[in-house]
């Protein structure tokens, strides 16, 4: 594995430390003199790490006092359907993605209402663990339709696509359906997006129609400290 540039390492343990919550909002960082002492580097090198943070709007510096953790959220769109590769790219950082599971299941009796078919039916499941600057970012767990995608297990979810980019590829959206609850991190999801037990958490869960067929049923789950709901109405008079 290549080593990455020490002005990554830093922005990585910045990052980590926010999504820990070491970092706060609104709390001042390390100075860069004490960062440079930690990981034995210029200062040049420390100025490069925050200013390329400072420019994404997760560092705010404020002269004569310091380096500040900016109060900012992932905007989670729920009038549309998104993927996650798109919207981390297009604000300028690194996505990543690593496949758990990826098989072929017997649709339980719950699966199977949520899809509309039959307890037993062949479902295709798909576990992704999603990455922003190698900090994990959501945990995803989607149902598909076999019947109607049966090439859906046979690809490979990682750095370059994910099962909503699949997806909305092959079988374009025509209606979507979603539920959104506050839920409470179990251990094993603490683990997998790197959060304290019983942090709070944002759980989305959507299914979605291609033409009149309902083809996916998936739940995403991210730290609250990550994301907001963004929700666009236009009301006719």
């Amino acid at each position: 594995m290549t080593l990455q540039p020490a002005y990554k390492q830093i922005q990585s343990y910045i990052l980590r430390s926010i999504d820990l919550g070491i970092f706060k909002p609104e709390t001042q960082i390390p100075t860069e003199l004490e960062l440079c002492a930690q990981f034995n580097v210029s200062r040049m090198t420390v100025n490069k790490a925050i200013s390329e943070l400072s420019q994404k709007g997760i560092l705010h510096r404020i002269a004569g006092k310091g380096t500040f953790v900016a109060t900012q959220k992932h905007e989670l769109p729920v009038t549309k359907a998104f993927d996650i590769f798109d919207e981390i790219s297009t604000s300028g950082n690194k996505y990543s993605g690593h496949q758990l599971q990826l098989k072929i299941i017997p649709a339980s009796a719950e699966i199977a209402l949520q899809l509309g078919i039959s307890e037993g039916s062949d479902v295709g499941y798909c576990k992704v663990l999603h990455f922003e600057n190698d900090i994990p970012l959501m945990l995803e767990e989607r149902y598909v339709n076999h019947a109607i995608v049966p090439d859906f297990v046979k690809q490979k979810y990682g750095d370059t696509e994910t099962p909503s980019g699949y997806l909305q590829r092959h079988f374009p959206v025509s209606e979507m359906e979603h539920t959104i609850e506050a839920a409470l991190a179990t251990k094993s999801i603490a683990q997998s997006l790197s959060i304290k037990e019983n942090s709070p958490c944002l759980q989305l869960s959507r299914r979605t129609w291609t033409g009149s067929t309902l083809i996916s049923y998936v739940n995403m789950i991210t730290a609250g400290s990550r994301y907001k709901l963004k929700l666009h109405s236009r009301i006719e008079n």
